[in-house]
């Protein structure tokens, strides 16, 4: 690195569809980014899956390019941090070759074990030690049910790993997981930070057949040559495991002071504030997950968003293009009047996870009308996806705290009738920050934190800077306050329906 160059910090997020590669300063100046899409796979109802060979020559490939710029640019990477998606299970050989795809958190095949375990009690007990609710989605669930039901692999397997300790293997030779990710197992103490024994029992493994727990700031400076050679790493870069792709995009939008709510919304959404100490539920319906070394993430995911909205834009513009069906059911949306007249859309196409839990869920349209058009749909399945994430933020806050403004990321919040809709159902203002790439920017700034660049990435972040905030309109506020509470009646009576 010359002497005028800046420190340059690098965030890796290997999220669901795509993998996202970010270079920035550590004041946040973007240098470099790629991006590179690989799918996900579904061979049988219920089985949502990745390769996991695809992703990491996905990973390396976007990699070596953002690192080759920044070089080209005069700089060297001093840190690079890495985001995960949550809830993948790989199993992996003695050499720590894949023996199966990812099976990964979309994937509802462990359902009944599940759904079991929250009958019968044990799910509240397992959350009480590991702040995760029941769900298929979590590890702990899969491996249950690999164990009952694909013996053979479950034996053979020498190890049951993510996507992020894959990657981490193959540079350094080191099995390890960081709290974030870790937590995101249903198997990780909260409180000690280590397996719990009885999510192991559960799951039927010990803990030689997993990950070692590792902080979110270890750093690791020995790679193996060929890897070495390859990125043109030296023994001056660090690798830093940081968190998960949720902790991480509270990390990187800066949401971190007390009236502070960070809000996804993409494929999926999520609502979650950082604490200091675990906060958990007592009806379970909200996660808490390590978030950095010393504080947790409290919140929820919800699966009916942006994957339902292209399901419903699907159905109802499949005249016009994929790419351009976005926009068109924005603007016609938004021909219709706050509160979609009267009709309600439930949109939980594939189950929904905070604050119901409820993989069996279905969709339905409640209150269609001969009056009604596809407007009138359109409407109602916007304001639907955005009253999941308020039926979540309701119990957020019932535990922690109201919040003074929204901190948005996420492909949909780019969209101002749902940066609208967000600031007009919370009553809060919805606030887009500068940097889009909320958890590799992250991931970038925490890596730059554990190797002492910054003090705080959070508080680095929130230098970056954020757009004028669009303000709730006080006006509609009982319009969709009335929406909501029947919103939620509908869901309510839908539920015993779905057991």
């Amino acid at each position: 690195m010359t002497a005028a160059a800046p420190a340059v910090v690098v965030g890796v997020d290997l999220g669901t569809s795509a993998v996202k590669v970010l270079a920035v300063t550590t004041g946040g100046r973007e240098i470099a980014t790629g991006s590179e899409f690989y799918g996900l796979e579904t061979p049988h109802a219920d089985y949502v899956e990745q390769d996991a060979d695809v992703v990491y020559r996905a990973t390396m490939h976007v990699l070596a390019r953002v690192l080759a710029d920044v070089r080209m640019r005069g700089s060297e990477v001093a840190a690079i941090g890495f985001s995960s998606a949550m809830h993948g299970v790989l199993c992996v050989d003695d050499d720590g070759e894949p023996l199966s795809h990812v099976i990964t958190w979309m994937d509802r095949r462990a359902h009944a074990i599940a759904d079991k375990w929250r009958s019968d009690g044990t799910a509240l007990a397992l959350y009480e030690s590991t702040g995760a609710p029941m769900h298929p989605m979590l590890p702990v669930a899969k491996l249950r049910w690999l164990a009952e039901h694909d013996a053979q692999l479950f034996a053979q397997a020498r190890r049951f790993v993510g996507l992020k300790e894959l990657v981490i293997f193959r540079w350094t030779g080191e099995w390890l997981v960081d709290h974030g990710i870790g937590s995101a197992t249903g198997m990780l103490d909260l409180r000690t930070r280590d397996w719990n024994p009885r999510a192991l029992e559960l799951a039927g493994v010990g803990a030689d057949r997993l990950s070692r727990p590792a902080p979110p700031s270890t750093a690791l400076r020995r790679f193996r040559p060929a890897i070495a050679r390859e990125l043109g790493l030296t023994e001056e870069t660090a690798v830093v495991l940081a968190s998960s792709d949720g902790a991480l995009a509270n990390i990187g939008v800066g949401a971190s002071a007390r009236g502070d709510v960070a809000l996804t919304l993409g494929t999926s959404g999520a609502v979650r504030v950082l604490t200091p100490e675990p906060v958990l539920d007592s009806r379970a319906r909200t996660f808490c997950y390590c978030a950095d070394d010393t504080r947790y993430i409290v919140g929820g995911p919800t699966s009916a968003a942006g994957a339902s909205l292209d399901w419903i834009f699907a159905l109802l513009l499949d005249e016009l293009p994929k790419e351009a069906r976005f926009a068109r059911a924005a603007e016609l949306a938004a021909e219709v009047a706050p509160g979609a007249e009267g009709l309600v859309v439930l949109p939980f196409f594939a189950g929904e996870r905070a604050p119901y839990w409820n993989s069996a869920l279905r969709g339905a349209f409640d209150g269609l009308d001969l009056a009604h058009d596809r407007r009138t749909i359109l409407r109602a399945a916007f304001e639907s996806v955005v009253f999941g994430v308020y039926a979540v933020y309701d119990v957020v806050r019932e535990l922690a705290r109201d919040a003074e403004r929204l901190l948005l990321s996420g492909g949909l919040t780019k969209a101002p009738l749902v940066r609208r809709l967000l600031a007009d159902v919370f009553g809060l203002p919805a606030v887009q920050p500068h940097e889009q790439e909320a958890s590799a920017f992250g991931a970038a700034l925490l890596a730059a934190q554990a190797v002492g660049l910054i003090d705080d990435a959070s508080a680095a972040a929130r230098a970056v800077g954020y757009d004028a905030p669009t303000q709730p309109n006080p006006e509609l506020a009982l319009t969709y306050r009335v929406a909501f509470e029947k919103y939620r009646r509908h869901i309510d009576a839908h539920l015993p329906l779905m057991r």
